[in-house]
């Protein structure tokens, strides 16, 4: 057998991706592993392989295992982590609309915690085909608004804001998402900042995206969304540019949060018939809605979706 080559120190070989020879031996390897999950149940698949191997190389019974190559067969960690493709990047041999000098062949989707946050990563990677019956790439009458968070390292922040990076973030997306409910209209991402060096990475680097799925998972698109060769060139094409607050009412409430009334937000642009609208942005602006009683049924929400996470999902926190 062949199988990717696993980070990790205690498991070598991956089960996720591993090539078997129909011989005696395999089945042997699968029979044992079978066994040790009737007496162990709790151990995963991976552990069992590599418990096998290793008991069998240890009893000098002849195995044939071997690694494919670390350059063509990747796990989630190297290839995203160590080789730098937290995003898709214009230029990089490996995106999948443009992956014929790529050297890698194969990318296994681990070291990332829990189903949402797999499909998502692979959204924003562009390898992700599937449509579904919503028509999530392919639709021609959704309706999108984008907006864009500031560079941090570019934009010259007000010296007196204390607000963090983050927190500053989570209130633009918050904002975004009530401006895409008043619109019905679904919200493309944005390039968020990470860590103090303000290094651009995806959704999944701050938010747990399970939980954020729960309560938003047809609301959003991913960042690449639109660089998505399923998504037709007609919603490409239809942008209007429509900032939600000019610069010089910006220069105004410079250093403090600027309210906007949902039913203003409606008269802006509920007539707009574009399939996108870029509202600039949404940096320390906040959505009052007229409706008390559902602006408290949307924060509630916003509390309970906004779970504080890391970029392998493996922490979970609220934000403070």
């Amino acid at each position: 057998m062949a199988a990717m080559r696993d980070i990790s120190t205690n498991i070598n070989y991956n089960s996720g991706f591993v090539v078997v020879k129909p011989t005696l031996q395999s089945l042997t390897v699968y029979k044992m592993m079978r066994n040790i999950s009737i007496k162990l149940g709790h151990l995963r698949e991976q552990q069992r392989l590599n418990i096998v191997l290793h008991e069998l190389v240890k009893y000098r019974n002849k195995i044939n295992a071997t690694f494919l190559d670390e350059n063509k067969y990747v796990n989630g960690a190297r290839y995203f982590e160590h080789m730098r493709h937290l995003l898709p990047q214009k230029g990089n041999t490996c995106r999948s609309n443009d992956n014929n000098r790529c050297s890698v062949i194969v990318v296994h989707n681990n070291w990332i915690i829990t189903k949402a946050a797999k499909i998502y990563r692979f959204r924003e990677h562009l390898m992700w085909l599937y449509d579904g019956e919503d028509q999530y790439y392919s639709s021609q009458t959704r309706r999108y608004i984008i907006y864009t968070n500031p560079n941090p390292n570019a934009s010259r922040m007000n010296i007196s804001d204390k607000m963090p990076q983050t927190k500053r973030q989570m209130s633009a997306l918050r904002t975004a998402l009530a401006i895409g409910y008043l619109l019905q209209r679904a919200v493309i991402l944005p390039k968020f900042y990470c860590d103090p060096q303000a290094s651009r990475c995806p959704l999944n680097s701050l938010i747990h995206i399970k939980t954020f799925d729960v309560y938003f998972s047809k609301q959003y698109r991913e960042n690449s969304f639109l660089q998505h060769p399923q998504v037709p060139n007609a919603v490409k094409q239809s942008i209007r540019y429509h900032k939600l607050v000019s610069h010089s009412a910006r220069q105004l409430s410079a250093g403090s949060i600027l309210n906007i009334n949902s039913d203003d937000i409606v008269r802006q642009f509920g007539a707009f018939k574009e399939n996108l609208i870029n509202v600039g942005i949404l940096d320390k602006i906040n959505v009052i809605f007229s409706n008390h009683s559902f602006g408290e049924i949307f924060k509630k929400t916003v509390r309970q979706a906004f779970k504080q996470s890391d970029y392998r999902q493996q922490k979970l926190g609220a934000f403070v």
